[in-house]
């Protein structure tokens, strides 16, 4: 293969991960996926993520029998990318990879890209974590969350595990309001009650048989049949999104003549049965800008398209949605 024909575009979450190669002539020549490519996630960290890294991207190559040298422009959207540091610490590992020519920005970034039209807007992602960003019509960008505690981050599949787990005990021990949660957390772990509650609970955990990550679904299932507790949950989290959408609206230069396209990225938003929480969202923002025309979405293909699409446009090569989401359709998913 020639040298500098290819673009590669990446999607680097905290759960699954997507990477695909695209020709200059607009062909998709290989898309690949991984596990997590968030740098806490790994026990030994940027070290961790390095070899990560390298083996996916590389391999992915081989199977598309090109190697670095063939890739003219790589775009890389990783959660994880949220300080000044880690974007360094990241580039360079990028650049030992052997990437002379890329972009690096955090994973929310991709969801404008891949769903608002001209590629401005703000994303709102919530999937393994939460963060939401926002490009307006000059380039400038900005993003808000994604530290967790640090930024108050009321989201995450690994958030809602938590308020289910305090919610419970808050019933058990504190005299706090009822829940059907609590019923629920019983059979799930196999709990009497409050008497063996927490040795079970604490050995469900350790032995990681109970994984908090998917108590999430008790929520909206809690929340859907009524119940105020797991409501207050869902509009804790409502209010967390509109409160940082409102701000990115207010804070990029966002014309308030034009609608304003949010799209909504993650499992927790665009794969739960239960369509609760973004409509919280929305009446939250609203209450909150009443006069700002905006739109509410659901993106309707995978980020790592954003990313291709973004590469494509730097690297002056013409790719269009219209030909990259039918190319990555079924592959990745």
């Amino acid at each position: 293969m020639g040298t500098k024909q290819l673009i590669i575009g990446v999607d680097g979450g905290g759960t699954k991960s997507h990477l695909a190669v695209f020709s200059e002539a607009g062909e998709c020549v290989g898309a690949a996926r991984c596990g997590p490519l968030n740098h806490e996630c790994f026990e030994d960290s940027f070290q961790g993520l390095e070899a990560a890294l390298r083996e996916f991207i590389l391999s992915a190559l081989r199977d598309a029998g090109a190697s670095v040298t063939d890739v003219r422009y790589a775009l890389f959207g990783i959660a994880g990318v949220d300080t000044k540091e880690q974007h360094t610490v990241i580039s360079g590992i990028l650049t030992r990879i052997g990437l002379p020519s890329f972009t690096l920005c955090n994973d929310a970034f991709l969801g404008i890209a891949a769903g608002c039209p001209e590629g401005t807007g703000i994303c709102a992602v919530n999937g393994t974590g939460s963060v939401m960003a926002g490009v307006d019509g000059s380039g400038a960008s900005l993003q808000v969350g994604g530290i967790g505690s640090l930024s108050d981050d009321r989201g995450g599949s690994g958030w809602y595990g938590s308020q289910v787990l305090k919610a419970v005990y808050r019933e058990l021990y504190k005299h706090a309001k009822k829940t059907v949660l609590t019923p629920a957390m019983l059979t799930l772990i196999g709990s009497a009650g409050e008497d063996d509650y927490m040795e079970t609970l604490t050995t469900a955990v350790n032995s990681e048989t109970l994984n908090r990550d998917g108590l999430n679904r008790l929520v909206f299932m809690a929340a859907d049949a009524g119940d105020e507790v797991a409501l207050d949950i869902l509009k804790a989290s409502a209010e967390h999104y509109a409160g940082g959408i409102a701000y990115l609206a207010q804070k990029l230069d966002f014309p308030k003549s034009e609608t304003l396209t949010i799209a909504f990225v993650g499992s927790v938003f665009v794969k739960e049965r239960v369509k609760i929480l973004p409509r919280l969202v929305e009446t939250a923002f609203r209450a909150i800008l009443p006069d700002r025309p905006a739109v509410f979405l659901n993106l309707e293909t995978v980020p790592v398209a954003g990313a291709v699409l973004w590469a494509a446009k730097i690297a002056g090569i013409s790719l269009g949605m219209e030909r990259i989401k039918p190319a990555l359709e079924g592959l990745l998913r």
